[in-house]
This record gives C-alpha cells, structure tokens and sequence, in this order.
C-alpha cells in the first residue's frame, strides 16, 4: 500500500517485521492498540521501515523525522491505511 506524506511517497507493508519491532522498539501492542495518533504514527513508521526493506529501497527516516512528516491533514489516511493493513485489506479504495 502506498501513503504520501510531505509529498514523500512510502510504500507500507505490515509484516512480522513490522509489527516485531513496532512492538520491542515502541511498546505497541496490537491487541491494546489505541486511538492515539502518536501510536498510530509510530507504527506506519514501522510498516513504512519495513515496506522498503522489502522493495530494496532506501530509509533514511528516524521515527522522529518520520513523525514531522505527518500533517493533521493526514491522520484520516494514516487512519485508513492502519484499518485496511491490520484488517487484511489490501488498501485500495473501491
């Protein structure tokens, strides 16, 4: 699934990896995952960490930086993005 943030396009996969280091690097456990947007963030960070590992493409982002990317304006489509991933969808609008 593909997100842009800052015009900055990322491709998401939430796989083992990300949910692994999601969960030993943030504390993010899925089975308490909350409304918050930070938490949110942090784990499309991860799932964004995870998804150009996977596509052999550079991440130069610390979850930080990454964070800065993340405008109010965006929170609806990290929202949507999180919901399709987790649910098993495949992210594509209908």
């Amino acid at each position: 699934m593909k997100l842009t943030l800052s015009e900055k396009e990322f491709t998401l996969r939430c796989d083992m990896r990300a949910l692994a280091a999601a969960k030993r690097e943030a504390g993010i456990d899925l089975g308490k995952l909350s409304d918050d947007v930070v938490e949110i963030g942090t784990l499309v960070y991860y799932m964004a960490q995870s998804g150009a590992k996977h596509a052999g493409i550079p991440f130069d982002y610390d979850c930080d930086d990454f964070l800065g990317l993340i405008e109010v304006k965006d929170l609806d489509a990290l929202g949507e993005a999180v919901g399709a991933l987790l649910g098993g969808g495949d992210g594509k609008k209908k």
